[in-house]
């Protein structure tokens, strides 16, 4: 037999390769269960099911999916695996039942994760419930979901995450997570969806409930419920010890939207009559949208601002959400005073609808503002926002130093019996929208309706469609898309032929 020819074995190599991968295509995704009457030594099927998530997840491969029957598992989750962009893995709960990853009675490490992506790409977690991981020793952080290393194209969907709870002293640096995605390699963490999930009634110490931090390039935080949590809600971080490469270590390139985040309060944790919690916060990070969000009763409403010197927080747009209630500012950028040389810059606050912030006293016994501006603003846009004040010691806007360079101020309503402060701590508010427009230089076109157009105590359910006088305000079409397609209501931004001023668009019919 003469021997084969290089083309013949290149063409034999090509025909066994094509058959694997039509096989590999032609192989039904599996379906695996876990139940807690099952044993790790079953087959894992319907009827006989595995024991624990883990087992179950060992055999699971791209496309297969692992369903968690109704019970508590007490285990710590790891995925050994990756799916592939057209065939996932998916870890789910059983359609109709409660699934309960516990972490009760588990010891807290230096670090402990109730479920671990790390390295993985293409999984999906959905509907489960993950809580009762709990620490009070100095040096532990408890973790519910953690994703990290580089994974890709993660997507965590309407799962049920509380009572991950750090309550250490406040001087030992306590932390916890219901949610942390931290791109600690080089590589970056990306494609990340964060949608529908439920989390409430966290203690996280001086960390957050939601956190993006390092090297996460893509992400979705869209859709959530947050509430009864301490410190802060939502952090896209930049500048802290998350990355040792410097030029990745902070987040960039995501939307944080259509969340509903409420009561969120440091009296909740260790950091008592601070006021300082956050429902959604951008310390750092550079290119996010904060849209279309509806914060209410928080200590503060969002922050695009910096605590460190190196990483000022770049590109952001917040645009076309609902901000109510809150202890201290509703909207609020820069620098922290006395702390940081960090800044915003370049940054974005449109058509937005604020309305009876500002009901304590600031760190340093002044009045903080619906709007908020502190050291080293650059090169920022206010415009087309809608400010409500329901109190005479409310202030629209309060604008603490002289430093920064380059603001705008763009045809904003101010409503109800407030003033404004300008370059200041703190003193006698200007009260009338001339001496606001001399003293800031800017705003020519800003609207003053000496009357709260909302007289009413606002709640999660109020309608803050503009009212009265305000219905006609129109507002100003920027540059690039930067007012977003659509108002916080979903309606497209500039229906009836115009673009209203705050964050909900009247219908047509109103207009007329």
């Amino acid at each position: 037999m003469k021997p084969a020819t290089i083309l013949q074995l290149v063409l034999t190599a090509a025909a066994l390769l094509c058959a694997a991968t039509l096989h590999a295509r032609n192989v039904r995704p599996a379906r695996y269960y876990v139940a807690e009457n099952g044993d790790d030594a079953a087959k894992g099927s319907m009827r006989r099911p595995f024991r624990t998530i883990n087992r179950a997840l060992q055999e699971a491969g791209a496309g297969d999916t692992v369903f968690v029957r109704g019970g508590t598992y007490r285990e710590q989750v790891e995925f050994p695996a990756s799916g592939r962009a057209d065939a996932r893995i998916v870890l789910k709960a059983y359609p109709g039942e409660r699934a309960v990853i516990s972490g009760e009675g588990l010891g807290v490490e230096v670090r402990t994760d109730m479920l671990l992506i790390r390295g993985r790409s293409h999984i999906t977690v959905e509907g489960l419930e993950i809580a009762g991981l709990e620490t009070s020793e100095a040096g532990r952080e408890a973790n519910g979901i953690v994703i990290e290393a580089g994974s890709t194209d993660i997507t965590l969907r309407g799962n049920h995450i509380h009572s991950i709870r750090n309550t250490a002293r406040r001087e030992t640096y306590p932390s916890a997570h219901a949610i942390l995605v931290i791109g600690n390699t080089e590589q970056a963490v990306t494609r990340i969806a964060v949608e529908g999930n439920r989390i409430h009634d966290c203690v996280t110490g001086t960390s957050e409930a939601v956190t993006i931090n390092g090297y996460v390039d893509g992400f979705r935080i869209e859709g959530n419920e947050i509430f009864r949590c301490s410190n802060i809600a939502i952090d896209a971080a930049g500048g802290y010890a998350a990355n040792g490469n410097p030029g990745l270590n902070y987040a960039r390139n995501g939307t944080i939207s259509r969340n509903t985040i409420y009561d969120i309060d440091n009296e909740l944790g260790q950091l008592k009559e601070n006021c300082g919690a956050i429902a959604i916060y951008a310390d750092g990070a550079r290119h996010i949208v904060i849209e279309r969000n509806r914060i209410h009763r928080c200590d503060r409403g969002i922050g695009i601002v910096s605590e460190t010197d190196a990483y000022p927080t770049v590109g952001c747009i917040v645009r076309n959400n609902i901000v109510t209630g809150c202890r201290r500012t509703g909207i609020y950028m820069g620098g922290y005073l006395d702390y940081s040389g960090g800044g915003t810059e370049r940054c974005a606050i449109v058509n937005n609808t604020l309305v009876g912030n500002n009901r304590v006293r600031g760190a340093f016994g002044e009045t903080e503002g619906e709007l908020r501006l502190t050291e080293n603003c650059r090169d920022n846009i206010v415009a087309n926002n809608l400010v409500c004040a329901t109190s005479a010691d409310d202030i629209f806007v309060h604008k603490y130093t002289a430093t920064g360079r380059g603001n705008r101020f763009v045809r904003n309503l101010y409503s109800g019996p407030a003033g404004w402060l300008w370059q200041q701590r703190d003193g006698k508010p200007l009260r009338s929208i001339e001496a606001w427009r001399e003293a800031s230089g800017d705003d020519a076109e800003a609207i003053y309706i000496p009357d709260p157009i909302f007289g009413f105590e606002p709640e999660l359910g109020s309608d803050f469609t503009p009212a009265g006088e305000a219905v006609a305000a129109e507002g100003v079409l920027l540059d690039g898309g930067t007012n977003g397609e659509r108002d916080f209501a979903g309606n497209l931004r500039t229906g009836g032929g115009y673009i209203a001023i705050g964050a909900l668009q009247p219908k047509e019919d109103v207009l007329r």
